[in-house]
């Protein structure tokens, strides 16, 4: 293989990197909790939201996806039991999705044991010389794609993964 440029074998090496470790991660996810890598962003998304609760509309925007595509994976997540799904009191044209008492259990028990895993396989690569530089360079690159990798406010630390 041809020598990348430093800036493209950045890319290179964080993109494959990041995806080997998630496909490791969702592996576990899978067989522990039977959640797919959506379903657990979809629940840790509602996770941190205020009273577990929010709008589809907002969960397809934290999501990146399409209405059509959180629509499905509502769904998918209302007939496991795990969220429930209603009209706004002050909107009724709004879609409010909550987590259940079992898909709540499910997500805090899930949390747990992706957190444990990337404190054992991704902290460690993160010396601590690097950790102001990555995380201003995570940062911007999040900032300039207009999304928001921060825990909303509120959020307790530990639900910030």
């Amino acid at each position: 293989m041809a020598d990348l440029e430093p800036r493209l074998e950045i890319w290179r090496a964080l993109l494959y990197g990041q995806r080997s470790m998630m496909l490791r991660v969702t592996h576990e996810l899978t067989h522990d909790f039977g959640l797919t890598a959506a379903q657990f962003d979809a629940l840790h998304n509602l996770l941190e939201a205020p009273d577990h609760e929010l709008a589809a509309s907002e969960l397809a925007d934290l999501l990146l996806y399409s209405s059509g595509s959180t629509t499905h994976l509502v769904r998918r997540l209302e007939e496991l039991g795990w969220v429930t799904r209603r009209a706004c009191d002050e909107d009724a044209r709004k879609v409010l999705i909550s987590l259940t008492d079992d898909g709540l259990d499910r997500i805090r028990r899930a949390r747990l044991a992706y957190q444990e895993t990337l404190r054992e396989e991704f902290s460690p690569l993160i010396g601590d010389d690097d950790v102001a530089v990555l995380l201003d360079f995570a940062r911007r690159l999040a900032r300039h794609e207009g999304v928001s990798p921060a825990p909303p406010p509120g959020a307790l630390p530990d639900e910030a993964l």
